[in-house]
């Protein structure tokens, strides 16, 4: 595999519940480099066809979440987010920091791909290898803070299932998406 990269991929559909994992090769890997590069080409191989049909908005649009191969390295955290842009009809990309794409690297996977639309609030569990799509109906409409103190303490039951011998202080690496 390509130095910096895990070489997993999730592709959830939230419309059929359905996760998997993906690989792309090497040579796309190279040459479609980092999360923004690697997102223009997925969005343009599936969409591309019928770009001018596609409601940005709607179901049949892909959100991608993608890490770079710096990611997890001391000079890189940055994720990038892209889809067809709401403004406009181009591709929009912006870079996110914090500890999501790092945490996203140590589960084992360099970026997701959502396609379709849930039917009700819903967020993504990530811990290790297990990955569910679970109600976020409970905490649709509160504040962000009050979301966060909800999903980790869930969370903090849910890893103990997991992984019943490790401590609150020891968890594995724990993600949530909006």
């Amino acid at each position: 595999m390509v130095n910096g990269y895990a070489g997993k991929f999730l592709e959830i559909d939230l419309s059929n519940k359905k996760i998997k994992e993906i690989t792309f090769s090497e040579k796309i890997l190279q040459n479609y480099i980092g999360g923004r590069g690697l997102g223009v080409k997925v969005l343009w191989d599936r969409l591309g066809n019928k770009w001018e049909t596609i409601d940005p908005l709607g179901p049949e649009n892909i959100l991608l979440m993608l890490t770079g191969p710096f990611t997890g390295y001391f000079l890189g955290a940055r994720t990038c987010v892209t889809g067809k842009s709401p403004q406009g009809n181009g591709i929009i990309g912006s870079t996110v920091g914090g500890e999501f794409g790092v945490e996203l690297k140590c589960a084992g996977y360099d970026g997701i791909i959502f396609t379709g639309k849930a039917e009700k609030p819903s967020y993504v569990f990530i811990c290790d290898d297990n990955i569910e799509i679970k109600d976020a109906s409970h905490i649709w409409g509160k504040t962000s803070r009050e979301s966060m103190r909800y999903l980790v303490k869930d969370s903090i039951n849910d890893i103990k299932r997991i992984h019943p011998n490790y401590g609150e202080f020891k968890e594995p690496s724990v993600l949530y998406i909006g």
